[in-house]
């Protein structure tokens, strides 16, 4: 049975409440790797992106999954641009944690995150024109990765909490 658990896939898809919930129901550790980013800077990850740049954050990302990789039973929901760097691709390839890519259509996450004025990857003008161009660079990387693909689109938390812990079994 597999002791890591990695979400992966794009902002809204549901990584972190789902995370949150299957680590609750394994009694598991969860990371939040945003999160713990922004605990151990002090500030939020608008503010990294703004001193930093992406290339600045993408590097606390790589410290912060191999950290939360370093941890046995454990639920890890990672941002969606974690995949962009072939070092942390690497690093999630060699974890020999279970990758789940929770997938959700772009109208889907349109929706979910139409009020959202916290991520900086995001047009604030144009949030569907940004999270299309977004999907289509990351998504290879999400598939290639993930051991399997649900779509949270229309589903119900439960029912993708139960099929995660379903293929648990078999990994």
């Amino acid at each position: 049975m597999a002791t890591k658990i990695i979400l992966v896939g794009m902002m809204g898809a549901g990584k972190t409440t789902i995370g949150k919930l299957l680590s609750n129901q394994l009694g598991f550790n969860f990371t939040d790797l945003d999160r713990k980013i922004e605990e151990k800077s002090g500030v939020k990850i608008n503010t990294i992106f703004e001193i930093e740049g992406e290339e600045g954050f993408r590097e606390r990302e790589y410290l912060a999954l191999n950290e939360a990789l370093a941890e046995e039973k454990v639920v890890i929901s990672t941002g969606g641009g974690v995949v962009v760097k072939d070092i942390n691709r690497s690093l999630i390839q060699k974890s020999e944690a279970m990758v789940v890519y929770l997938k959700a259509s772009l109208d889907i996450l349109v929706g979910r995150l139409k009020n959202d004025k916290t991520r900086p990857m995001l047009d604030k003008d144009n949030k569907q024109l940004s999270l299309q161009q977004l999907l289509s660079e990351r998504e290879p990387f999400y598939e290639n990765l993930a051991d399997f693909i649900i779509d949270t689109s229309h589903l119900k938390t439960n029912d993708v909490l139960k099929t995660i812990t379903e293929k648990m079994e078999t990994l």
